[in-house]
């Protein structure tokens, strides 16, 4: 059996201060702009994530990234 679903997230380009990190079309966290952020998604087992991360307050945004866990 596997722990929580942990995402390693790193992005490089954002020009703000701080970025917000979306999870599944919302927001989970505005943080500072250093290029990565960890999220422990508090669920176990199979799940389907859908990631972005954008200039804080802004539409200014990264693609999409998806993560699947299996189990």
């Amino acid at each position: 059996m596997g722990g929580i679903n942990t995402v390693r997230l790193t992005w490089s380009g954002a020009t703000s201060t701080n970025v917000d990190v979306y999870r599944n079309n919302v927001v989970i966290v505005t943080t500072a702009n250093d290029g990565s952020f960890t999220d422990s998604t508090g669920d176990t087992g199979r799940a389907r994530y859908t990631y972005r991360v954008c200039e804080a307050g802004t539409s200014t945004c990264s693609n999409d990234a998806r993560v699947t866990f299996q189990q």
